[in-house]
């Protein structure tokens, strides 16, 4: 029984409650130049950009259309030239390795006897892809401290680690030569190799570094950054040391600014870091520091570099224990680990 007051607000909330608040029949694609393309795209995978292009009349507009892009922070690029079919429909295949914008814009059809285009020029709606990574992005504790940025290494190139070994070129021995390398040292560049591979990287692309190492230890390293790939173990860089510029207190590129930039490195010419004049196993091109901010070892003036991580550690990046799966790549590639001790992060062929 309805109430004695307001009887007609009660009617009128049962019958809105009955009465349906939209159709289920797809809405219609108004006329124009249209474009759809996936929201997103795992990096390396491949998604369709779908082109249609109708009139007023919703009349097929057979037209030639050019595709436009650009990346985030980058000026718009023109594209593809594409010449749509009797339906007013083209579909290709896009592979963007970044997160991309783009836009169709349409050219005016040929000219009647009026002097008018049979249609004229039209720009689609821009439409966004969001790149995402093939690999679980590292998250680093709310409490740990972060190292100094470095740009992106290049994203990789080839299937899986894709290892490259080559001798020294001209420009990377121009870069060695008074910061990782100087005359005195106990290899020269005959003995030394540069070595090229995809790894995982803490945002969750495949990217590419690089390792100087000494030549008889090629095998071993190779073995051991391959089985590292295999095992997604994420690393985040590996810019060779001479980037980070020469340092007397070491006597070699600067390990200190490296290691401050949580980057992995192999061949540098130095001294123990804290230990002038005591030369250091890096010199012989046989060692390898792997993600030294997470993995800090202790030198004659404390913990570097950083204090906090060496009372934490994590199963994908961080190590303390034999049992960690990092540590047993490593030992079953051929490796000594320093630890336990003071430094987990070093690695010896």
């Amino acid at each position: 029984m309805f109430p004695s007051r307001f009887p007609g607000a009660v009617l009128l909330a049962l019958v809105l409650t009955v009465v349906p608040v939209a159709s289920s029949r797809a809405a219609e694609t108004p006329p124009g130049l249209a474009l759809s393309v996936p929201s997103a795209l795992v990096d390396e995978t491949s998604g369709t950009l779908t082109v249609h292009w109708t009139d007023a009349d919703g009349a097929a507009v057979p037209g030639t259309v050019r595709i436009w892009s650009h990346g985030r922070g980058r000026p718009w690029a023109p594209g593809t030239l594409v010449h749509l079919d009797a339906s007013g429909r083209k579909a290709l295949p896009i592979r963007p390795r970044v997160d991309t914008w783009y836009q169709v814009r349409g050219e005016a059809g040929p000219v009647d006897e009026t002097g008018a285009p049979s249609w004229p020029a039209a720009r689609s709606a821009v439409r966004y892809v969001d790149n995402k990574p093939p690999a679980r992005r590292v998250v680093l504790p709310p409490k740990a401290p972060r190292p100094k940025k470095l740009p992106a290494q290049p994203r990789a190139v080839g299937a899986g680690a894709a290892v490259v070994v080559t001798r020294i070129p001209r420009d990377v021995w121009s870069s060695m030569v008074g910061r990782s390398w100087r005359p005195g040292c106990p290899v020269g560049r005959s003995n030394l190799r540069l070595i090229r591979v995809n790894y995982w990287a803490f945002d969750g692309y495949r990217r590419r570094g690089e390792l100087v190492v000494r030549a008889s230890a090629v095998g071993d390293f190779t073995r051991a950054l391959k089985r590292l790939y295999a095992a997604r173990v994420p690393i985040r860089s590996m810019y060779l040391p001479d980037r980070f510029g020469y340092t007397a207190r070491s006597g070699g590129a600067d390990d200190y600014r490296s290691m401050a930039h949580d980057n992995t490195s192999a061949f540098n010419c130095r001294w123990v870091t804290g230990r002038p004049r005591v030369r250091s196993p890096h010199s012989y091109g046989r060692s390898l520091d792997l993600n030294p901010w997470e993995n800090p070892f202790r030198s004659a003036k404390g913990w570097k570099p950083n204090r906090w991580w060496i009372g934490h550690s994590n199963p994908r990046y961080a190590w303390r224990s034999g049992k960690h799966r990092v540590v047993k790549i490593m030992r079953s590639s051929g490796f000594r680990w320093s630890w336990p001790g003071s430094d987990p992060q070093h690695f010896d062929a």
